[in-house]
């Protein structure tokens, strides 16, 4: 064989090895990243082999949490109409509007997470700052409230917030109490003024015992007690301060447990019990100063991220902002935290739903939640997912209760002022067990005569898994109506069976679930004015 010099094939080699590392340089791809400006998230991410796909996603307003997502907006229905605030001070009769439809928009975004000791990921955020609204919708309805001009907190420190996860705190056994026919009563913040603030355990227990006496005399079974007026608790409560009926001021210690003590008598004379909760309202600013700094309400007004976005000013108050995941996360879990911690017969929430129609409120949210929703249509779907989380965490703490809504009479209302979803509520299953309408209206109201406003919330019902309890109005007998128009005006005052033929007339719905009345003074403490017009009516209500 031939002998050939190492040295012939040294520049045959060094070609090779040339080659080689050129074909890896081609072959490999820097990091891809996302450009944003200072409102979005940026995720880089570095390429993996050719079997591992990588994507790039820019959320705007949000943090990622996870990195599959999917967002799917249920069909709702909008109806067009006068609100009701303006519809009962003119005399005009309640149409009944076109409905739209609202499309179902799903937007999935998905990313694969690349596992490599190489992986970079980086995340700004800009910082929401407060924002301002002007307009408060006043419920007629419930507890007026004073309507101011608006003016958001300046704020300048440092979020000191966790994301918040609906916590769970296990489940209660207790076997609910509820009847076939829901004949009710509320209790609210305002009776607590009285018969809790400044006063003894066994003083409230008492009073309590004797309100509940009274209500089951009368021939009702069911009692609403308000458990969380403000974002203040009448309860033991781990997430929310102590209530302001206590003692005048939200957030000091609770000498005692006043929802233990109203469960307890209630289920003694054989009631079943309900706690009440305001989902979205809460205090004023002058109270949220006040509060200790562990609570999350607390944490969010304090915050310039969070101030503005998931803690909004309207009017004289605050309110939680549904449109975050973290917000109601926070509401669900106090659901959870009362279902399982007591042996309530049920939770309801009431018609506190958006508190005004300024786009300001949740500007930044809708601008940043890339629908293709008209705000309306958008707001309706925050408070149908709202409601969907609400409905679960009360049956997942305990499946035996009932989970209940009470919104405004008006059904154009709800939809024009609250963006409250009444006719999917009350046709599908998921959402409610009892769905209970303050129809606060006599027979003669020129805008909303009850007659007819009983029988359009009937005929939603369309499903057996929600039963029609009809809200009345006590604290009208004996008073003028002025929102009723010039044929309703007086007729609480010439009437003094009004109450009871509601009842009645209730009674005929082919949904028919039961009738509640609003509230326990109305009847049983009435104004010097009113009194000898209640005593009647409460004669005819025992006929």
């Amino acid at each position: 064989m031939r002998k050939y010099s190492v040295i012939r094939f040294f520049p045959f080699v060094l070609s090779c090895a040339m080659l080689l590392s050129a074909c890896r340089n081609v072959s490999e791809k820097p990091p891809l990243t996302a450009e944003a400006d200072t409102s979005s998230v940026t995720v880089i991410l570095p390429i993996e082999p050719p079997e591992t796909t990588t994507e790039t996603v820019t959320y705007s307003e949000t943090e990622i949490c996870e990195t599959s997502l999917s967002e799917t907006s249920d069909s709702t229905s909008l109806t067009e109409s006068q609100t009701e605030a303006a519809s009962e001070t003119a005399a005009k009769s309640e149409a009944t509007a076109e409905t739209a439809v609202l499309e179902t928009e799903t937007t999935t975004r998905s990313t694969e997470t690349v596992k490599t000791e190489t992986e970079t990921t980086t995340v700004t955020t800009a910082k929401t700052a407060a924002e301002t609204t002007t307009l408060l919708t006043l419920q007629y309805e419930s507890p007026s409230e004073t309507t101011v001009s608006a003016t958001a907190a300046t704020v300048t420190s440092k979020p000191e917030t966790e994301p918040v996860k609906a916590a769970s705190y296990g489940s209660n056994s207790y076997n609910a109490l509820n009847f076939r026919e829901q004949k009710g009563f509320w209790i609210t913040y305002l009776e607590y003024g009285s018969i809790l603030k400044n006063k003894s355990e066994s003083s409230f227990k008492k009073s309590i015992n004797g309100y509940f006496k009274n209500i089951s005399d009368l021939g009702f079974n069911t009692v609403y007690v308000q458990v969380r007026a403000f974002g203040d608790a009448y309860y033991d409560s781990e997430l929310f301060p102590s209530g302001e009926q206590f003692d005048g001021t939200i957030g000091t210690s609770n000498r005692f447990d006043a929802l233990q003590v109203m469960v307890d008598c209630a289920h003694e004379q054989g009631l079943s019990i309900h706690a009440w909760v305001n989902p979205m309202r809460l205090m004023s600013t002058s109270q949220l100063e006040s509060i200790n700094s562990r609570y999350t309400i607390k944490k969010w007004y304090d915050s310039s991220e969070y101030n503005g976005k998931y803690i909004v000013k309207s009017g004289d108050r605050w309110y939680l902002n549904p449109a975050y995941d973290e917000v109601t996360d926070l509401i669900s879990s106090g659901i959870s935290e009362i279902a399982a911690n007591y042996d309530v017969d049920g939770i309801q929430i009431d018609d506190y739903f958006y508190p005004t129609t300024d786009t300001s409120f949740d500007k930044s949210a809708y601008a940043g939640s890339g629908t293709s929703l008209s705000l309306a249509k958008w707001r309706i779907s925050n408070v149908n997912k709202m409601v969907k989380k609400l409905y679960k965490a009360a049956h997942g703490a305990n499946s035996s209760i009932v989970f209940g809504i009470s919104p405004q009479g008006s059904i154009e209302n709800n939809y024009d002022t609250l963006y409250a979803d009444v006719r999917t509520w009350c046709a599908e299953s998921g959402y409610c067990d009892y769905i209970l309408p303050q129809v606060y209206f006599g027979f003669e109201n020129a805008a909303l005569p009850y007659a007819d406003v009983i029988s359009a919330w009937s005929n939603m019902v369309k499903t057996p898994d929600v039963k029609l309890v009809i809200g009345l109005a006590a604290y009208k007998i004996g008073v003028s109506d002025n929102y009723a128009g010039a044929s309703g005006k007086n007729e609480w005052i010439n009437n003094s069976d009004i109450i009871s033929r509601q009842m009645t007339l209730a009674k005929a719905l082919d949904n028919y679930g039961g009738v509640a009345i609003y509230r326990y003074d109305s009847l049983f403490n009435p104004s010097s004015a009113a009194a000898a017009q209640v005593s009647k009516e409460i004669k005819n209500i025992e006929k």
